[in-house]
């Protein structure tokens, strides 16, 4: 918890979300009138992130995603809990099934998913957010940005660093944390020739005309490993920072 000079305290959830971490948070705000609860997280235990989450909400607390950084699985369902849900424009927030490991690989899990729908039914969000949130397969991820999230009804406020909030077009363009990558796995100027749109995570448009099929974003050393692991990847797709990139289409 960092002292911020008034009443409202600041709360950083940073790096992996353990087993007890939802309990700990819970003992941590027990005394806590009001907080902004800052993330910046891989994920990590579904449960705890669905408690903190759960916390939050029954707290009438905000949160936040900072500038250059990124919240993702059970960090993004626990930012789902704030009152008021904030991310700088160059943050990512993402959303995949959830999995258990099983056979070497990662299968997703009925029991999981049906406890993130409860949560979610919970906050007030709809069927569409439920899509969107659920539906990416666990090695894959269904990133956030102004355009999803106003296609799957999740009510977030983008704000800068200085405090100003941040009202972009449907032509803006996708920022990225430094060290995250795109997988690009085809181009064409129709997305309707794109062949490999049903195996990508987005559809982005590009600023000379051309849309993509793009997987992730990911860390720049995971989407390197998975460009020549996937198997649904053509073999001369390439890492992309995204410069360039305007806010994707909806699939």
């Amino acid at each position: 918890m960092l002292p911020t000079g008034t009443q409202l305290s600041m709360i950083v959830v940073k790096d992996q979300i353990n087993r007890g971490d939802g309990d700990r948070f819970v003992e941590l705000i027990e005394a806590v009138p009001n907080a902004v609860v800052l993330f910046e997280s891989p994920g990590g235990s579904l449960i705890d992130g669905l408690i903190i989450g759960q916390a939050i909400n029954e707290a009438g607390f905000n949160t936040g995603v900072a500038p250059e950084t990124a919240c993702a699985s059970a960090c993004a369902l626990a930012w789902l809990g704030g009152r008021v849900r904030y991310m700088d424009p160059s943050a990512l927030v993402g959303f995949h099934a959830a999995y258990i490991e099983a056979d070497g690989g990662l299968v997703q899990s009925g029991v999981g998913n049906a406890l993130v729908g409860a949560y979610l039914n919970d906050l007030g969000l709809g069927v569409d957010a439920i899509v969107f949130i659920t539906s990416a397969r666990p090695e894959g991820m269904n990133w956030l940005n102004v355009a999803t999230a106003r296609q799957a009804g999740i009510d977030v406020v983008l704000l800068e660093a200085n405090g100003s909030e941040v009202r972009l077009g449907p032509l803006a363009a996708l920022k990225l944390p430094s060290g995250f990558r795109w997988i690009v796995m085809e181009s064409s100027h129709s997305p309707e020739k794109l062949r490999t749109a049903d195996d990508a995570d987005q559809i982005v448009r590009t600023r000379n005309g051309y849309f993509a099929s793009v997987i992730g974003p990911f860390e720049a050393t995971v989407a390197e490993r998975l460009k020549h692991t996937l198997s649904f990847v053509p073999e001369d797709a390439y890492l992309s920072s995204g410069n360039g990139f305007l806010f994707s289409l909806p699939k």
